[in-house]
């Protein structure tokens, strides 16, 4: 078996391949310490890496209709009515342009991946949890170092987790819920030294990926069926942004 020469200045595909080489073979998986949030008494951190944090939203279509002042003078009212429908069918076309499914709350995020849940940083301080029992779909994609789930519950939408430690953090998650057959999976599989070194990317042509990814509006005839079946309802979060959990 091969072993991969990923370029030098992509460590984070380096770890990747070597980790996944050492849990072929049976070796012990590390634990990384974790100093501030509390885990379960069961629960161990086996990563801890920066992403790109997105999530799959669309919105309800709604918007506030303008209303124009009444004036006394019929051509200035004629005037205002004229400006308020406007005014008016441009917010119906930004509403209904909403109403499409879109990667978005793109932001920086400090992510902990542990053996029962991926804790992804808030940006008003703490942490939301993302719990391996309760996902429902599974897609790494390491080659484009993005890693992206849905989940059982219709409140929580579709994750995506983005850039040069998303391949790691799929990694630990595939092994977390597959146990030792994580390896089955032909997408984390292609981690294996012998195939890794075919799909190595260059840091530029990963960044390019990712950049493409976050300026794209619109998805794919897949990506737009994932969504349809996975559209989350009304949040019951407190702490969110046009229902989404910060």
């Amino acid at each position: 078996m091969s072993t991969p020469t990923p370029p030098q200045a992509d460590p984070w595909w380096s770890y990747t391949v070597g980790t996944a080489a050492a849990l072929q073979a049976g070796k012990e998986p590390p634990t990384v310490a974790v100093h501030g949030p509390f885990l379960n008494s069961n629960e161990v951190a086996r990563l801890s890496s920066p992403a790109t944090y997105s999530r799959l939203a669309a919105g309800d279509g709604r918007f506030e209709r303008a209303q124009a002042p009444f004036m006394v003078n019929p051509v200035l009212m004629a005037a205002a009515m004229a400006g308020q429908g406007v005014i008016n069918s441009r917010r119906q076309r930004d509403a209904d342009r909403s109403t499409q499914p879109q990667w978005t709350n793109y932001r920086d995020a400090a992510v902990l991946t542990t053996n029962q849940r991926l804790m992804c940083s808030r940006p008003q301080g703490g942490w939301v949890s993302f719990w391996y029992s309760e996902m429902s779909e599974f897609y790494p994609d390491p080659q484009r170092r993005a890693v992206t789930m849905s989940f059982a519950d219709d409140h929580t939408p579709p994750l995506q987790l983005a850039g040069p430690a998303a391949p790691a953090i799929a990694l630990w998650v595939g092994h977390s819920v597959y146990g030792d057959r994580w390896h089955e999976d032909p997408r984390l599989a292609a981690l294996l030294p012998s195939q890794a070194s075919q799909h190595a990317t260059r840091p530029e042509q990963a960044a390019a990926a990712e950049d493409t990814a976050s300026e794209a509006d619109g998805l794919t005839a897949e990506q737009q069926a994932w969504w349809d079946r996975h559209r989350p309802r009304h949040s019951r979060h407190s702490a969110s942004q046009g229902g989404l959990e910060l």
